[in-house]
């Protein structure tokens, strides 16, 4: 199948499953898990100055003689009101409910009446229960309101409850029902923001939006509630002036009503009265976090999703681990700096899921493909080379398609010298087997040292050296190949298992088109020109010269001194306008005295001297005798 088909198939099925999971429920519990760490890598951010909390703590406890497991007494309300109406405190908040009378109504009195000389804020609640009847059951929602005479003087009611997700507390409370839509929450009554009509009279965070939290415990300016009403040390009036003041619960210790108003936020429980005194504080600032609208969240990372997936899929691994850690990177950039400036930046489920696992999976599709096309490539060329050097072909990413290239290569054809003599009274079964174990023994020897069998010619067989993996001693290779040719064909000969035979080769270097060559529906891996075609002919050569292997001029040039030669003249071949120089290639050099001398005939020759030309030649001649 098309690879880009591929990408972008996977791409889609990536896609929708990451949209899946993202619109999940547990996709809405793990995106906002990135805050955490951003909150915790940022640290403690600036410490509000116009809010402060007057904690319900041990401490007061203690110093004012309240026994843990009773209620807190309304005349140290009245008294704490008193003296913040004293020092002109803005407002207070009571995270409290004063629900029915007291104890004692002329407590509830002063109480009723300390209220009413500052801004006080009372907590409220709603409560749904399940009510059962004979036609069945139904829901009844409850709104549990301050005692009366509290409720005609307070300036404001605020509901007390969070949204939680999860176990956290993230977000404002903006949903309201039926009952409470005219009732503002704690922190919004703490900054003087009333509902008429449900609709509030200043603009509010939205439903996905999150509370931006300071800091941890503590992070709000929080004193011991004593601390207030110490007749001998109170607070200094200074530091209370024109500040809104919180009244809660915070307890340490897990007796009573403590431990139930403390709640996860991104950095670990805070008391409830210190997220509502933070709340206040983002709506007094305007800085509360933002969240997209979670359809534009969707199509956002729905796209990037598809894009960075179909990427994987396309390119090579390497790159791909390149581009999943730099897009990894980028995201922890991003998110990090939309936290700082106050914008969510979700990706938690795309770059810890879906991106791991679109990178394994065009790995392993990678893989698989690229696997496919090397044992493709091998098979093909397992035929022409030796397995290690079909391996090389197929890692070195060579296409199998149709085309040649020019490159400097070297030939080399072998025959058998009277083959069809040999041959003519043998069973066809019997000139089967001879060839096939001829052709196995010199083919070694053609794989051993890098050559690439082009084809069988009959008896003959045309290897080059130089393509398709490039070399850069290929004439020396061939040189090497044609002499271990001629010992595994003594070996050959030697075993008697059939009629001896003489093997005679020929080897040119020169410019040569390589490659697959033919139709598009047929072709075969080949190499063409005249430096073939030379190398073939002077093959045919070694039968006029009653010669073994012989190899070209421009062989010799390659090799150097490497091999012993023997230059034995010059041809004029067809098609060329300049002779050929031939050199015999021998297994080792001829004593000196009969390279001199047949040197030194050559040359006569060469001269025309026929008279001592001959007379040389006959005295090399008998020395070889």
């Amino acid at each position: 199948m098309n690879r880009w088909l591929v990408a972008v198939l996977v791409s889609l099925l990536v896609t929708v499953l990451h949209l899946g999971l993202f619109l999940s429920p547990w996709g809405e519990r793990m995106e906002p898990l990135s805050m955490d760490l951003w909150y915790k890598l940022h640290g403690v951010g600036e410490v509000p100055e116009d809010m402060l909390i007057a904690a319900m703590d041990e401490t007061s406890y203690q110093t004012l003689d309240i026994p843990l497991n009773q209620p807190w007494p309304r005349a140290m309300h009245a008294k704490l009101l008193g003296r913040l109406a004293e020092v002109g405190v803005k407002r207070v908040v009571f995270d409290v409910l004063f629900l029915g009378e007291g104890t004692d109504p002329k407590v509830d009195l002063e109480l009723a009446e300390a209220i009413g000389k500052l801004p006080v804020v009372l907590g409220a609640d709603s409560i749904v229960q399940e009510k059962s009847s004979g036609s069945g059951s139904f829901k009844f929602e409850e709104v549990m309101t301050p005692y009366e005479p509290f409720e005609k003087n307070v300036a404001q009611l605020g509901l007390v409850s969070f949204p939680e997700d999860y176990g956290f507390i993230r977000r404002f409370h903006t949903e309201r029902s039926a009952m409470t839509k005219d009732l503002s929450t704690l922190s919004e009554a703490a900054v003087g923001i009333v509902r008429e009509m449900g609709r509030p009279n200043a603009v509010l965070p939205g439903p996905r939006d999150m509370i931006h939290f300071y800091g941890p415990r503590a992070t709000v300016p929080t004193f011991s509630y004593a601390q207030f009403i110490d007749p001998d040390r109170p607070l200094p009036a200074e530091l209370l002036k024109g500040k809104t003041v919180f009244v809660g619960l915070v307890l340490q210790t897990d007796v009573g009503p403590a431990q139930k108003d403390v709640f996860m936020t991104p950095f670990g429980s805070v008391f409830g009265t210190e997220i509502h005194a933070t709340a206040a504080q983002n709506l007094q600032r305007g800085e509360w976090v933002h969240r997209a609208p979670l359809w534009l969240e969707s199509v956002l990372l729905g796209l990037i999703g598809f894009l960075l997936c179909a990427t994987l899929f396309l390119i090579r691994p390497i790159l791909g681990l390149c581009v999943i850690v730099g897009a990894e990177l980028l995201w922890c950039a991003v998110a990090f700096g939309g936290a700082i400036s106050l914008h969510f930046v979700p990706g938690v489920i795309l770059n810890l899921i879906i991106l791991p696992l679109s990178f394994l999976g065009s790995t392993l599709y990678y893989y698989f493909v690229t696997r496919k096309a090397q044992l493709k490539m091998e098979s093909a060329f397992q035929f022409y080379v030796s397995p290690q050097m079909a391996k090389e072909i197929a890692q070195s990413k060579q296409a199998l398609g149709l085309g040649g290239e020019k490159i400097w290569a070297t030939a080399l054809f072998t025959d058998i010298a009277g083959f069809t003599s040999i041959t003519e009274d043998l069973p066809a079964e019997r000139v089967s087997a001879m060839l096939n174990a001829y052709f196995t023994e010199v083919m070694d020897v053609v794989f051993q040292n890098d050559g690439t069998l082009i084809k069988f010619i009959g008896d003959a067989i045309f290897v080059i050296w130089g393509a398709p993996i490039r070399i850069n001693n290929h004439a020396e290779k061939a040189c090497q190949t044609a002499l271990s040719i001629q010992r595994e064909v003594k070996r050959f000969n030697d075993s008697a298992r059939f009629p001896p035979l003489l093997t005679r080769v020929g080897i040119n270097t020169g410019p040569m088109v390589v490659g697959n060559l033919g139709s598009s529906k047929r072709f075969d891996y080949t190499a063409i020109g005249d430096s073939v075609n030379l190398a073939s002919r002077v093959e045919g050569v070694n039968k006029y010269f009653g010669t073994s292997i012989l190899i070209t001029g421009a062989v010799k040039k390659e090799v150097g001194e490497s091999f012993a030669t023997l230059n034995i003249g010059a041809i004029r071949v067809v098609g060329k306008r300049e002779a050929v120089e031939l050199f015999l290639l021998l297994p080792e050099p001829l004593p000196g005295a009969l390279k001199e001398n047949w040197d030194m005939a050559l040359q006569h020759f060469r001269s025309r001297e026929w008279d001592k030309s001959r007379s040389l030649f006959a005295e090399i001649s008998q020395v070889e005798g």
